[in-house]
């Protein structure tokens, strides 16, 4: 990883340099917050940090800023416009830096980067773009970037004589954009690279990486280090996987439903009782061999309420044909408790993604997961607790329970600790690259 941070170091410094001379600035952020079905922000984390960036931009001189963030996913019951994100940022600079209110205070804009935010932009008022995954262009990459909101949003500031960069401060999303997906963390400052438009991180980018660099020397100096998959896309864990398995020293504690998948791809007829294409409609025959290939018994420990083994036959213990929705499934049980607090003996560090629950049913199945946290706390006082992804942390803070470490960042939070060179930055970190490429 050592190998391109102080490439990394360098571009947010070079890029603060730039912004004392007052640009218009494009800042790809992640604010990406945990909600409940009505719409609530249950954990403002993430926007406190886009904000902290932003306050440190204006403080520079920064003339004016214009944000974009997705919020969750289409089909996703937390698919929402970033309305409500405006208005907890707002509030927060209102109570904290009333003086400087009137001045950073946010509008919301309905469009993604759209032009009907230059005249906002050009009064040096801060925007803040609705669900960039509302915008067409966002998920599909056009074969041409020239005629693209944003594209067209910088070349009118820039024919008006502003300055205008790119800065990316959503570390947090910073593996996507592989392939023709994301057209915002890869794409666009790769193609404004080639136009001649100033492309940096922020502060908090570059430190984050930072961040990783020193916990991969934790992993490495450690003995034995436990991961516990509780959450999440499953399919995402395929990359994890991949990078964690180079260290033998490393084990899985799969959630219910990473179970359940390891399960089917060594029994591909297994049946859990309950609509099967509701569990595994977004994972076909090639991600299951890859997770049959994966499956290793004495280092991934599958969660011991979901299933049971007969001489004859794998059934469920917890699901049945009623069962509809897929957080039915996402709890954790006694036997899950005891035999994960077992697999976590003797482990130096702890790292913890998702929660083996939906988030919004915490008063359900929270009981579990409180019980396990501490009692692997308590056998083992030494312990590291990495809590990674806005799930575990808004779990894990419900519990009362200390951590160590702590990172927004969800899969990427995974990833970076076990990213050690360009090769591995290129392909499980991507948007990293246009930020260093000069």
């Amino acid at each position: 990883m050592h190998q391109f941070l102080d490439q990394l170091e360098q571009a947010w410094k070079t890029g603060y340099e730039f912004i004392k001379g007052s640009p218009v600035i494009l800042k790809r952020t992640d604010i990406n917050s945990v909600m409940s079905h009505s719409g609530k922000i249950l954990n403002e984390r993430r926007i406190r940090e886009t904000l902290a960036t932003t306050i440190e931009l204006r403080e520079l001189g920064a003339a004016a800023i214009t944000d974009a963030s997705h919020q969750s996913r289409p089909g996703r019951a937390d698919f929402y416009p970033t309305l409500e994100h405006t208005r907890i940022l707002n509030s927060i600079l209102e109570i904290e830096f009333p003086d400087k209110y009137d001045e950073w205070e946010y509008v919301f804009s309905d469009s993604a980067w759209g032009f009907s935010q230059l005249e906002y932009l050009t009064r040096g008022q801060n925007v803040m773009s609705n669900n960039i995954r509302f915008a067409p262009w966002e998920l599909n990459v056009p074969a041409q970037l020239y005629d693209i909101p944003p594209v067209r949003l910088v070349e009118k500031l820039r024919d008006a004589g502003h300055r205008v960069c790119y800065v990316q401060d959503a570390f947090p999303s910073a593996h996507r954009g592989g392939g023709q997906k994301d057209t915002s963390m890869y794409a666009l400052p790769n193609f404004f690279n080639r136009r001649g438009i100033p492309v940096f991180p922020s502060r908090n980018f570059a430190e984050e990486m930072i961040k990783f660099a020193e916990l991969n020397e934790l992993i490495h100096s450690s003995k034995k280090v436990i991961v516990a998959l509780f959450g999440g896309k499953v399919t995402d864990y395929l990359d994890v996987f991949s990078l964690y398995e180079r260290h033998k020293h490393i084990e899985i504690l799969a959630g219910s439903l990473l179970s359940m998948v390891f399960l089917k791809s060594q029994h591909p007829t297994l049946s859990f009782g309950v609509n099967d294409e509701r569990f595994f409609q977004d994972i076909g025959e090639e991600e299951l061999r890859q997770f049959k290939q994966h499956f290793n018994k004495e280092r991934v420990h599958l969660a011991k309420d979901l299933i049971i083994t007969t001489p004859d036959e794998i059934v469920t213990k917890s699901l049945n044909a009623k069962a509809k929705i897929r957080y039915e499934v996402q709890g954790i049980g006694p036997e899950t408790v005891q035999s994960y607090a077992e697999a976590v003996k003797g482990a130096q560090l702890l790292m913890v993604n998702g929660c083996p629950f939906n988030i919004r049913r915490f008063e359900t199945f929270g009981k579990y997961f409180k019980e396990f946290l501490t009692l692997v706390r308590n056998q083992n006082g030494s312990l590291k607790l990495y809590e990674c992804g806005g799930d575990a942390i808004t779990a894990i803070k419900y519990c009362g329970i200390k951590t160590d470490i702590s990172s927004t960042a969800g899969k990427l939070g995974l990833l970076a600790p076990m990213i050690e060179d360009k090769s591995d930055l290129e392909k499980y970190a991507p948007a990293v690259v246009p930020l260093i490429q000069r």
